[in-house]
C-alpha cells in the first residue's frame, strides 16, 4: 500500500543541547495518513527551537544570527559596540556558509543574499536593524542618507537581549559566529573582497566593489 504524507504543523518535547527537556509549538512535520505516525525534519526541530528562543527574548528569528554577531567578543574587540554594516553583511554570509558546512545552513532562520556588486549582500538586513533600533536593543549611526558608512551599536538592553541568546543557543552557534567575526572583523573592506574572492570564486564577476555601506 502506498503511504500518503500530510504536512502538518505539531507541537513536541525533545531536549536542548544541554540535555534539558524543551517543549516545542508549531513544527512542520509529516503525518502519515494511514499509521497516524509522525516524522520530523531535525533541521525543522532545531529551526523552532531557535525561533522560539528569539521570540522569548523579543527579537524575530531571523534577526537572532545579527544579535549574535552583535555579541560575539573576539580578541581585544568588546561585542555590541561600532558594528559597521559592511562588516555584517559580510559576517552574516560566511556564518551561514560555516554552518551550512556542519549541515545547519538552514538549521536556523537567515536572510537571503543577493550577488550585489558590493559582493554577498543580506536582502532585509536595513530593515532588520531598523527594527532592532525601534525596540530599543541597538542604536544606529550613518547610512545612507548621511552619505556615511553605517555603523550599529547594541544598546544596554540590547546587549542584555543579545547575552541571553548567546548562552542559550547550541555550541556550534556560537562556535562558527565566533570564529567568523575574529577572521573577519579587523580587516578593511578590500581586504574583505578579496577574502570572499579567494574562498567563494564564483563572486569573482560579480563582486567589483569594495563593500563600505
Amino acid at each position: 500500500m502506498t503511504r500518503e504524507f500530510l504536512r502538518i504543523e505539531t507541537d513536541t518535547v525533545t531536549v536542548d543541547w544541554d540535555g534539558n527537556p524543551v517543549k516545542l509549538h508549531g513544527v512542520p512535520a509529516l503525518k502519515d495518513t494511514r499509521t497516524g505516525k509522525i516524522w520530523f525534519d531535525p533541521a525543522e526541530v532545531v529551526k523552532a527551537e531557535l525561533r522560539q528562543l528569539a521570540e522569548s527574548c523579543g527579537v524575530s528569528p531571523r534577526q537572532l544570527p545579527v544579535m549574535l554577531l552583535l555579541q560575539a567578543q573576539p580578541g581585544p574587540f568588546p561585542g555590541g559596540s561600532g558594528h559597521n554594516k559592511y562588516k555584517l553583511n559580510k559576517m552574516l554570509f560566511y556564518q551561514w556558509k560555516e554552518l551550512e558546512k556542519q549541515g545547519l545552513g538552514e538549521a536556523y532562520e537567515h536572510d537571503r543574499f543577493e550577488p550585489a556588486i558590493k559582493g554577498p549582500i543580506p536582502r532585509e538586513l536595513y530593515s532588520d536593524l531598523a527594527d532592532l533600533e525601534s525596540k530599543g536593543l541597538a542604536k544606529l549611526k550613518g547610512g545612507k542618507s548621511q552619505k556615511k558608512t553605517l555603523e550599529v551599536y547594541l544598546t544596554s538592553e540590547g546587549l542584555k537581549v543579545a547575552k541571553s541568546l548567546w548562552e542559550a543557543v547550541p555550541l556550534p552557534y556560537r562556535e562558527v559566529t565566533i570564529g567568523v567575526k575574529t577572521e573577519l572583523f579587523p580587516l578593511d573592506p578590500h581586504t574583505i573582497m578579496e577574502r570572499v574572492h579567494a574562498d567563494y570564486p564564483e563572486y569573482k564577476k560579480i563582486f567589483v566593489e569594495p563593500d563600505e555601506e
